[in-house]
C-alpha cells in the first residue's frame, strides 16, 4: 500500500465541507482530522458526509487507507 499524504485527504474536502463542519472540527487541519478520523470515516461510509452528496467509494477507500497508514502528514 502506498502511503497517502494528508494533502491528498485535504483535497477531497471542499471549502463548503470545511465550512459546514467548522463547528466541530477543521477538515483542513491534520490534527483535527486525525483526532476525529474514525468518526469522519463512519460518516463518510454511511453517506452522511458530505451533507450534499456522498463521496465515491474510491475517495472513502483513500480516507480509510490514510487511517490504516497511521494518518501521516
Amino acid at each position: 500500500m502506498t502511503a497517502v499524504a494528508f494533502t491528498e485527504i485535504q483535497a477531497l474536502f471542499r471549502e463548503k465541507d470545511r465550512d459546514e463542519m467548522l463547528w466541530a472540527f477543521d477538515l483542513w487541519d491534520v490534527e483535527d482530522v486525525r483526532q476525529h478520523s474514525e468518526l469522519i470515516l463512519q460518516r463518510l461510509e454511511s453517506g452522511e458526509m458530505p451533507c450534499d452528496d456522498p463521496w465515491p467509494a474510491q475517495n472513502v477507500a483513500l480516507f480509510r487507507d490514510w487511517i490504516a497508514a497511521g494518518t501521516p502528514a
